[in-house]
């Protein structure tokens, strides 16, 4: 397996996706998956989404950080196959250089204040495992990420 191509065959995926499928864990160790935009990604797969300060997906990242998020292949408008997953920790970040990062006019109907809304915060999920299923090879590529702790 050659990381480098596993690396761009996975962003391909995830680039191409409308929306992950972003989990975190309830009260009970139990997943919570919902449907959320990817706003950003960095070269080193760090992960961002933004969401409520005041929702339950943050009091879960407070409560226990290991998440997952998992994107599946869209092509010519169809869900297909070929899947990336994310293992990793989030953090809950109110930092404004990333809210301005990410922000985009389409947030204003949930952050009425703007980029500097006090709800407004960013979720980043950096990586320490990826998982990627995009041919009929078994098993899955896996790549590791080091100090994702």
């Amino acid at each position: 397996m050659n990381v480098q191509d596993t690396r761009i065959r996975a962003k391909k995926i995830i680039d191409a996706a409308v929306n992950a499928v972003f989990m975190t864990l309830d009260a009970d160790g139990f997943p919570h998956p919902r449907t959320m935009w990817t706003a950003g990604m960095d070269d080193d797969f760090t992960i961002y989404f933004v969401t409520g300060k005041t929702l339950q997906k943050v009091k879960q990242i407070e409560s226990n950080p290991k998440v997952c998020a998992f994107w599946t292949q869209v092509e010519d408008g169809a869900i297909g196959w070929s899947y990336t997953l994310i293992k990793g920790h989030a953090l809950i970040s109110e930092n404004q250089a990333l809210k301005d990062r990410f922000w985009v006019d389409e947030l204003q109907e949930y952050f009425p204040g703007g980029k500097q809304d006090p709800n407004y915060v960013v979720i980043v999920v950096r990586p320490r495992e990826l998982l990627i299923m995009d041919s009929h090879k078994y098993p899955l590529e896996r790549v590791e990420f080091q100090g994702s702790e």
